[in-house]
């Protein structure tokens, strides 16, 4: 006789059957959260740049910039960048989302209006020129994480970052 197979059966064993082809094609998946002053889309802050390629895969993009606060690395990927100090040993100190699929917890992301980040996040400082809110105090060395507002009144990007200057 033969054993009758329900949906649920079938959605485990597909489940079960992919998991060893994702690790075979690359770097796992990022975690699609943002963890306000810790990091974004598996990347926190403080990684390495090898740390940050075995979460993410090799970015699209890598360019140095210089600015008068220092040297960094960019590394780009779509919808996620990360910069790094430049030389060696160089650690992560900010990441910028503009993907909508990585999201707080609580749902707010790329794409929130500015009622909703309110509501969610109760304890941000907004502003409105420019249109910003704000998680953490922005002075040297304090973490921070920021939702810019584009024209349409809504997020279109999310930074965690650690205050340079």
């Amino acid at each position: 006789m033969i054993p009758r197979m329900y949906p649920r059966s079938l959605a485990v064993i597909a489940a079960a059957s992919l998991a060893p082809a994702a690790s075979a094609f690359g770097a796992p998946m990022p975690d699609h959260q943002v963890r306000p002053g810790q990091g974004a889309g598996g990347v926190r802050l403080g990684m390495s740049e090898a740390q940050v390629i075995k979460v993410l895969g090799r970015p699209q993009q890598r360019r140095t910039m210089r600015t008068e606060v220092g040297a960094f690395v960019e590394l780009a990927w779509p919808g996620i960048r990360v910069r790094r100090w430049e030389g060696p040993g160089g650690r992560v100190i900010h990441i910028d989302v503009t993907d909508r699929g990585i999201r707080m917890a609580n749902g707010i992301g790329v794409g929130s209006t500015a009622a909703a980040v309110r509501a969610q996040l109760p304890g941000a400082a907004c502003e409105s020129d420019p249109p910003v809110c704000r998680l953490g105090e922005a002075v040297p060395g304090n973490t921070i994480t920021t939702l810019r507002f584009g024209t349409a009144g809504r997020v279109d990007r999310v930074s965690v970052g650690r205050v340079v200057d």
